[in-house]
């Protein structure tokens, strides 16, 4: 007994970019969870893993909560880690036709021995159900509300783009520079075996390859990778429209993308930006 363990799912009419957006928007719960329940950001690491969260369910219930995973516009994972709960909660975000279905997963132990005494008298599973039904409610009127701000931020007909892949940094010493990022950024440093190092933030990294002599950086070389929500062939079509010219990537070994789902573009000042498909199945 104690234990609460539950999946629920909601059909939202809403892009799941925007779904995503306010669901992981943490600083906004208070504008559609239930007054009863207080989220407070307690940390908000640069990389978003490890960004911690204080939890509060009615005057008794709390616990604290750490970010474990994300993958933009599919998953946000967190852990409760302390309290009156541990155990693991997990959003997910699937693109439909016309929208977005949002589940909620969780899985948790009671970490109190009054809270478990209740449990034996309550299906928490069930109440928890019963809430999140509420909380998804009111998440569809939030949405509802501010759609007109979302479309109007995002009505100049760009290309969606969901972050940064990785961005290339030319350093006098790979190893120096890999613990000073380490160090003040707390991020996972990934030797490549070939005397460059991957630093990670999240799903997004930087890699450090040593510069050698007086080697000034090539703008013809990738500079850095843009991931895509956009199907590639609608990414063509809008580059057209805008005047914007495809062109053949650099012979780059370490940049280029054999399975032929990437292309490049310069930007004003002759940086090659390399255009990548989010959607790799």
């Amino acid at each position: 007994m104690g234990e609460l363990k539950a999946k629920d799912s909601v059909q939202l009419n809403y892009p799941v970019d925007y779904v995503y957006r306010t669901v992981t928007d943490i600083a906004s719960y208070s504008k559609w969870w239930p007054h009863e329940v207080k989220s407070e950001l307690e940390y908000l690491d640069p990389a978003i893993i490890g960004t911690r969260i204080n939890v509060q369910n009615g005057p008794f219930v709390k616990w604290k909560s750490v970010v474990s995973a994300f993958k933009t516009n599919r998953l946000l994972a967190i852990d409760y880690v302390e309290g009156a709960w541990i155990g693991k909660t997990a959003w997910r975000f699937e693109e439909t036709p016309g929208g977005t279905k949002l589940t909620m997963e969780i899985d948790i132990s009671c970490n109190r021995l009054w809270l478990k005494a209740v449990s034996k008298v309550i299906n928490l599973s069930r109440m928890h159900s019963k809430q999140i039904s509420g909380i998804f409610a009111n998440l569809g009127k939030h949405l509802e509300r501010n759609f007109e701000e979302y479309n109007r931020q995002n009505s100049n007909g760009g290309i969606s783009v969901s972050g940064i892949d990785h961005l290339i940094l030319h350093v006098s010493d790979v190893n120096r520079s890999a613990l000073f990022y380490k160090d003040v950024f707390r991020v996972e440093n990934i030797s490549n075996g070939n005397g460059e190092t991957s630093l990670k933030f999240g799903s997004q990294k930087i890699l450090l390859v040593r510069q050698n002599g007086n080697h000034t950086p090539n703008k013809d070389e990738v500079i850095f990778r843009m991931e895509l929500n956009t199907p590639l062939e609608k990414v063509r079509s809008i580059l057209k429209d805008k005047g914007v010219e495809v062109i053949t990537g650099p012979l780059y070994a370490k940049a280029i993308n054999t399975n032929n789902d990437m292309f490049f573009i310069k930007d004003p000042d002759g940086y090659l930006i390399a255009l990548r498909s989010n959607n790799r199945g």
